[in-house]
């Protein structure tokens, strides 16, 4: 539930920045009155559609802006405007053109040196990637926004960003620093007065608390959330407060106050047409009315939750609103509706346990980085240190030459002192390079260790599926099997719903051994992997170890990059036989081709081409004797240059 809390907040935090529901009226009014084609319309055309955030009208606003502004070469009005319509999408949820009008507002804010709107690029920017999955990029913006608004001493953004941090922290598991950096934004804004800033930052400390189940602490800081709010005008920071209080309430079994506080937020939801968050309190609802034996509700309230949230691709909601329904499906005997949904959300749950994992290798990644750079600081100062100690031990050298010369009674004295000095500089600088040495093994290890973890983090993802599986299929093969006890027991015996309920538990056992065995053969394939080579050939299915290592190699990728996409395909000869290879070593083979290969790819991307869609083949097939073995992609391809040495 933390994701969903978290998504919830990326309209909540911007929302505070323009004015209030009350002024929509007087911009509409402004812009309506004054229809000529200048700047004056831009920037009322603008300031209306700041109000309307993700309405038509205010689509309609900003794109209208967006063309007059080009016509009237008013770069800063082109540039709010881009601006504008990033926010508008990111608050819908359509991140890729979100990601696309926010680069190019920032563009042009660096060309107009407004670092104040660069701020707020960055500060979109980093909710942007958050709701692609790719933490390492956002955690990246939000440090570049936070060192912006600190270079400009700007209260209210230096407030919003530390804000931002903390809850990408809570969503990455670092509790520690999630709460230095929300005290630090309260304690920013209570000095200024800005009880909107505090606001945000009770709102992050509230979802701190329920991250870590604290159920209570969280209540009362969405609480003073939603008073700090209604004081400072912000009814829309008011009414997401509800939501999440209602959802406390719940977490602590307070059914009574879970309906009373979430009907009052769904029906300002409503109002303002937030539709992006109502399947959350719906499937609130849902999960009261099922803990409360309203089964036939929670249905009703599950399944708008559920076909809203699909239509978004909110996955948690999804997650949470097929969990409840399966319950109650189950309660009521629908047990093929409960197996349905049971299994959808065994699906999401893989997705979910996916994303947490990615989510703290993007942590690590992160922390790796900045220490990885603060060694390279050091190696480079040792390096300028060792070069002034070898400069300073020539010029020496060089003074005792001369006065050698001028002075040839001292030069037995002299040449004493001098050999006792650099007796002692060469001792000084053997010391500080085996310094350096360990600084430079200590970097090689810190890489190596990066390599495994991408390597583990594909591997953890490819066992998590089957493992999954098997747990939940388990889980409803136990539900099958008193809904069969419950049958038998029954004065009027259904035959034909014992024979589906055994053709259903037949079923779910099918599925256990199926996914108990890819488990096994993943842990099998992980271990020859590892296993140091003899250097003696087997007979290999080199079939099945392509296809493993491609998988294992895209895996580790996305664990890097969770919004790597990539269509690989696999052209596989059936009659291609047992091979004798070497296991271990052509599965490194492997692994070094794909990783070209989805560099290749990744590289073409970042172009950005119309149309352009990434794609890996790899073929195997046996002619004449001979095994032939190829990996095709449509990336950038290889430089001519380094073809001549290549080939």
């Amino acid at each position: 539930m933390k994701k969903l809390l978290f998504i919830c907040c990326l309209s909540v935090l911007s929302s505070g920045i323009s004015a209030q529901d009350t002024a929509i009226i007087p911009q509409q009014a402004a812009v309506r009155d004054y229809p000529h084609p200048d700047t004056i319309r831009v920037d009322r055309l603008i300031a209306f559609a700041e109000q309307k955030k993700t309405t038509s009208q205010a689509l309609a606003s900003y794109q209208e802006a967006l063309g007059l502004s080009r016509k009237l070469a008013y770069t800063s009005g082109e540039a709010r405007a881009l601006m504008g319509l990033g926010y508008y999408y990111r608050f819908r949820g359509e991140y890729k053109e979100a990601l696309t009008y926010t680069r190019r507002a920032q563009r042009l804010f660096r060309q107009l040196d407004d670092r104040l709107n660069q701020i707020s690029c960055l500060y979109n920017l980093g909710f942007v990637f958050y709701g692609q999955g790719d933490f390492t990029q956002a955690m990246s913006h939000s440090f570049e926004g936070l060192n912006l608004a600190e270079s400009m001493k700007n209260q209210k953004w230096l407030t919003l960003m530390n804000s931002q941090l903390g809850l990408a922290c809570v969503i990455v598991g670092e509790y520690a620093k999630a709460r230095q950096y929300l005290e630090s934004g309260l304690k920013l804004a209570t000095k200024a007065g800005d009880k909107e800033g505090a606001a945000f930052c009770q709102s992050g400390l509230g979802r701190l608390a329920g991250a870590q189940g604290q159920w209570l602490e969280a209540l009362r800081h969405f609480e003073e959330q939603m008073t700090l709010a209604h004081e400072a005008g912000n009814e829309r920071l008011v009414t997401l407060g509800q939501l999440r209080g209602a959802e406390m309430n719940e977490r602590l079994g307070r059914y009574a106050e879970t309906f009373a506080v979430g009907r009052r937020g769904l029906q300002r939801l409503q109002q303002m047409e937030d539709i992006g968050n109502i399947p959350l309190i719906q499937v609130i609802f849902a999960r009261a009315f099922l803990h409360t034996g309203r089964p036939d509700s929670a249905l009703v309230y599950g399944r708008a939750s559920l076909h809203a949230s699909q239509r978004s691709g909110t996955k948690q909601v999804i997650h949470d609103a097929a969990d409840v329904l399966a319950q109650a499906s189950a309660r009521l005997g629908r047990f093929d509706d409960a197996y349905r949904y049971q299994t959808l959300f065994t699906a999401y749950k893989d997705s979910l346990s996916t994303q947490d994992i990615i989510r703290r290798t993007a942590a690590l990644q992160y922390t790796y980085e900045l220490d990885k750079q603060q060694s390279q600081i050091q190696l480079l100062t040792r390096n300028e240190q060792l070069s002034r100690q070898q400069n300073q031990q020539q010029r020496l050298l060089l003074v005792g030459a001369l006065v050698a010369l001028a002075v040839v009674a001292g030069l037995s004295v002299m040449l004493w002192n001098n050999n006792q000095q650099k007796q002692r500089a060469n001792a000084q600088l053997q010391r500080q390079q085996e310094v350096l040495q360990a600084a430079q093994a200590q970097l090689i290890q810190r890489e190596k260790m990066a390599s495994l973890g991408e390597f583990t983090a594909g591997v953890a993802h490819e066992i998590q599926n089957p493992l999954n599986f098997v747990t939940n299929f388990a889980d409803v093969s136990a539900e099958l099997v008193g809904g069969l006890g419950a049958a038998q027991q029954s004065p009027h015996r259904d035959a034909a719903l014992e024979t589906d309920l055994l053709t259903y538990l037949s079923q779910n056992l099918l599925k256990i051994r199926e996914h108990g065995n890819r488990a096994a053969r993943i842990v099998q394939g992980m271990m020859e992997h590892a296993r140091p080579s003899t250097g003696e050939r087997q007979l290999t299915d080199l079939n099945v170890l392509c296809d493993e290592h491609l998988r294992l190699a895209y895996h580790g990728l996305r664990a890097k990059d969770p919004s790597f996409e990539v269509k690989f395909t696999t052209n596989f000869d059936p009659d291609l036989g047992l091979v004798p290879v070497v296991p271990q070593e052509i599965g490194r083979v492997l692994l070094n081709l794909y990783a070209n290969a989805f560099y290749a790819v990744r590289q073409q991307a970042a172009r950005q081409e119309d149309g352009y869609q990434p794609q890996v083949q790899v073929t195997t097939r046996r002619r004449n004797g001979q095994v032939k073995l190829r990996v095709r992609d449509n990336g950038i391809g290889i430089p001519a240059a380094i073809q001549e040495k290549i080939f």
